[in-house]
C-alpha cells in the first residue's frame, strides 16, 4: 500500500534541493557528465547524478539508482541512434529527478506540498518539484520511501559537487569517465575522483527460448510468403488499476502484416508483463498457424534481439528499417481513439 511523506520528510527533501540550486551545478557539467557516489566498494551499488539544465531549457537533477537504472539512462542518450522513438524511451527511464519548471507544470498535490512547507515561487523555471520514472507506469509524484532516498541521495551530491567544484580535480567525461565520491560504510570518511563508468552504451537483451521440443518445432514449419512488422511501443497515457498504486502507462506489443497493415495481435501488458515474450509468443502462434513469414520487419535492436533466436530457427529473414510503414498507420488509427 502506497505510504505519503509526512511534511517533515518533504521539508528534508526540499531544503536539499534548494541547497543544490544555490550552487548550480549545471554551470560547471553538462547532462552527459556523470557523478557517482556510492556508500562502500560495491560497484553496482552506485548511484548516478545527471545534471540538467547546461544549455538553459530547463534545470534540474536526475538520480539513477544502480545499473539497471543507468541502463535506463544509455537508453535515453543514443535514444537516436537506437532508432527509438523520445516517448518510448522516456516511458522507460528507471529514475527519480527533481524539475526547477514552471507552475502549469506540476500537479494539484505538488502545488499543496509547496505551499504546506511555505515556499513561494515566481517565474520561469523556479518551481522545484519531484517525479518518479518507472517502465510500465505513468511519471508520478515520490512516494514515502522515495522521499526519503531522494533527500539523502540530494545531500550526498551536495557534498560531493562541492568537492568537486572547489578541487577542481580533472575529469574526462567525453572519454566514458565520472567523478567518483565513495563513502566508507558508515560514511564518516571518503575519498573523490575519476573513474571509469560501467558501461557507455546500452544493454539490451536477448529472448531466448530454452524448450527444446517447441525449437524442433518451430524449425519444421514450412515457409509463406507473408511479410510481418513487429514492435513494442508505450501506450503514452496514465491508467487506473486497482492493482497498483500509482497510474500505469501499458506498453503494446504490435504484429501487423506489412503489405495490407492487418493487425495480427496487438497485446496491452502491465508492469508486471513483458511485452517483448508477449511479441514473441504472438509471432510463434501465427507461424504454426499460417507458416514461417519469409521477412520480419523492424524498427530498432531491441526488438530485433527479442526475435531473433525465432527468426534463426525458422529461416526468416529479419530486417532493421528506419520506418514501419504499416505499424505506424495502426497506431495513428489507435490515437484516433484514445
Amino acid at each position: 500500500m502506497r505510504k505519503e511523506a509526512t511534511t517533515e520528510e518533504w521539508k528534508r527533501l526540499y531544503e536539499a534541493a534548494t541547497r543544490i540550486r544555490e550552487l548550480k551545478p549545471w554551470e560547471d557539467l553538462w547532462d552527459l557528465d556523470i557523478i557517482g557516489i556510492r556508500v562502500g566498494e560495491e560497484p553496482e551499488n552506485t548511484v548516478f547524478y545527471s545534471i540538467l539544465g547546461k544549455g538553459g531549457d530547463c534545470y534540474g537533477i536526475t538520480v539513477y539508482e544502480g545499473y539497471d537504472a543507468f541502463n535506463s539512462f544509455m537508453m535515453l542518450t543514443m535514444q537516436e541512434s537506437l532508432n527509438l522513438s523520445v516517448e518510448y524511451a522516456m516511458f522507460n527511464q528507471k529514475n527519480l529527478t527533481c524539475y526547477w519548471g514552471n507552475r502549469e507544470e506540476l500537479s494539484a498535490k505538488q502545488r499543496t506540498i509547496i505551499k504546506e512547507l511555505g515556499y513561494k515561487y515566481r517565474g520561469k523555471n523556479q518551481w522545484l518539484y519531484f517525479m518518479s520514472y518507472e517502465p510500465g507506469f505513468y511519471p508520478y509524484n515520490l512516494d514515502q520511501d522515495e522521499v526519503v532516498r531522494m533527500a539523502e541521495y540530494l545531500e550526498d551530491l551536495e557534498t560531493a559537487f562541492t568537492y568537486y567544484k572547489e578541487t577542481k580535480i580533472p575529469v574526462h567525461f567525453d572519454e566514458g569517465n565520472m567523478f567518483s565520491f565513495i563513502y566508507s560504510p558508515d560514511k564518516k570518511t571518503w575519498r573523490f575522483g575519476e573513474e571509469s563508468l560501467p558501461f557507455t552504451c546500452y544493454n539490451f537483451q536477448s529472448l531466448t527460448i530454452t524448450d527444446e521440443e517447441l525449437l524442433e518445432a518451430l524449425g519444421e514449419v514450412p515457409q509463406s510468403e507473408y511479410i510481418l512488422e513487429a514492435d513494442v511501443r508505450s501506450l503514452g497515457v496514465a491508467m487506473t488499476d486497482e492493482k497498483y498504486d500509482k497510474p500505469v502507462n501499458p506498453e503494446m506489443s504490435i504484429l501487423v502484416e506489412a503489405n495490407t497493415g492487418l493487425a495480427i495481435s496487438c497485446e496491452l501488458k502491465g508492469p508486471d508483463d513483458d511485452p517483448m515474450i508477449d511479441l514473441a509468443e504472438a509471432l510463434i502462434g501465427f507461424i504454426f498457424e499460417a507458416g514461417a513469414p519469409k521477412e520480419i520487419r523492424v524498427s530498432n535492436v531491441i526488438v530485433e534481439a527479442g526475435l531473433e533466436q525465432i527468426c534463426d530457427i525458422c529461416g526468416i529473414k529479419l530486417r532493421r528499417i528506419k520506418t514501419l510503414h504499416g505499424i505506424e498507420e495502426f497506431w495513428l488509427g489507435m490515437q484516433r481513439f484514445r
